[in-house]
């Protein structure tokens, strides 16, 4: 399974790239950028279809971020941490 930050980069260049092909449709350095990061997303998410691929991606940084919040809530004790105690 590929780290969630790097599937979160991939992602993200990924919408850029869409993004910037649909205002600028007719720019081939616009279209090799989305083929670019269409490829890499499908490598990374182990699927031949992009759209699948971004699904899969959106799905597992969901699933991240949902056990993150779930970490993040069971650790606090609702006590300030000691700082600077010997």
């Amino acid at each position: 399974m590929p780290h969630v930050r790097t599937v979160a980069a991939a992602l993200r260049s990924y919408r850029y790239a869409q993004a910037g092909l649909l205002h600028e449709p007719s720019n081939p350095l616009r279209r090799r950028r989305l083929d670019d990061t269409a490829y890499t997303l499908c490598v990374l998410m182990d699927q031949r279809n992009v759209a699948d691929a971004a699904a899969r991606a959106e799905r597992l940084l969901a699933a991240a971020s949902a056990s993150g919040a779930a970490n993040r809530t069971a650790n606090r004790t609702g006590r300030p941490r000691a700082v600077g105690t010997t």
